[in-house]
């Protein structure tokens, strides 16, 4: 009986090891609570940082954009500067009495007749190859489809691809006359769209105060022999003719009366004629003559008393 008492009492006696093994059980969930709350505030840490990051990749995405931009800015405003730059206008002032040639920047050839202003760039950067002419001019245009050929006389516009033609664009003339020689072009006034087309052998001429164009076919010979320093004239009148030897022989040339600015001529001469020559020629008929003002250069055309 004893025993079994013992035995209980020594039952009894384990229990509190029992308990104390529940309560070390608390202190291990407590602790677990602990490394619970450690591994969210780690883990918390690693999204704040991975947060960051992304931001700060998104502040270095957007400022290499915007540095690349800057740069193409730059770039771009560098490039139009050097354009610019590199692309001065020109202008060749051939005066009276002279002719003379050149080559532009695409290799066009241009022959510029007497009294005759050229301006164009000192390179061709843009698309359209552009170029002003006061007075006359034969181009030769190196062929380029990807950059037009553009003349610009006066109000008039001029455009080539590849071709061979004469501007006469005289300010003191009634016309602009335009005279192709090979190729094709397209002739339009500054403020209009639609182009006349000429074909080799034609000319296109302007009447400034009327404000029209009259197309024909012509003998190329007599618009181009300035080239050649001859003078072809076929029913010109003597006003025609006096500019011409104005500009040939850079002298001032009078005509009185008015009426006889109208007297017609034809007539051809080689390479070279004096002027005095071709003077003695146009006035043989007796209804005129000249005489010469060597001190102030000048020539006066005047009709002869019967």
């Amino acid at each position: 009986m004893e025993e079994k008492t013992t035995v209980k009492n020594e039952e009894s006696m384990q229990m509190p090891d029992f308990l104390s093994h529940l309560k070390l059980s608390g202190e291990i969930s407590r602790m677990a609570e602990e490394m619970q709350e450690d591994i969210h505030w780690k883990l918390n840490q690693r999204i704040q940082a991975s947060v960051r990051r992304r931001y700060y990749l998104k502040v270095a995405a957007v400022a290499a954009s915007f540095a690349l931009l800057l740069g193409l800015s730059n770039y771009m405003a560098y490039r139009e500067g050097y354009k610019k730059q590199n692309s001065q206008l020109i202008t060749i002032i051939n005066p009276l009495g002279m002719q003379s040639s050149l080559i532009l920047p695409d290799g066009t050839s241009v022959l510029l007749n007497a009294g005759t202003t050229l301006h164009y760039p000192s390179s061709f950067v843009s698309k359209n190859r552009e170029v002003r002419i006061e007075g006359e001019a034969f181009f030769d245009v190196s062929h380029n489809p990807d950059h037009p050929f553009i003349v610009k006389a006066e109000n008039i516009r001029v455009q080539v691809l590849g071709t061979r033609f004469n501007v006469k664009a005289y300010q003191e003339d009634k016309e602009i006359e335009v005279t192709l020689e090979e190729g094709s072009v397209g002739v339009r006034l500054m403020d209009q769209t639609d182009l006349v087309c000429i074909e080799p052998g034609e000319q296109l001429s302007f009447h400034k105060s009327r404000q029209i164009f009259t197309r024909r076919e012509v003998e190329l010979g007599y618009y181009t022999a300035w080239i050649e320093k001859c003078f072809h004239f076929n029913n010109t009148t003597f006003e025609d003719i006096a500019r011409q030897l104005e500009r040939r022989f850079n002298v001032h040339i009078e005509i009185e009366p008015d009426g006889l600015k109208e007297i017609r001529f034809t007539g051809d001469f080689v390479r070279d004629e004096q002027l005095v020559q071709i003077l003695n020629v146009i006035t043989a008929d007796g209804r005129t003559a000249y005489e010469i003002d060597k001190q102030e250069n000048k020539i006066r055309i005047y009709e002869k008393l019967k």
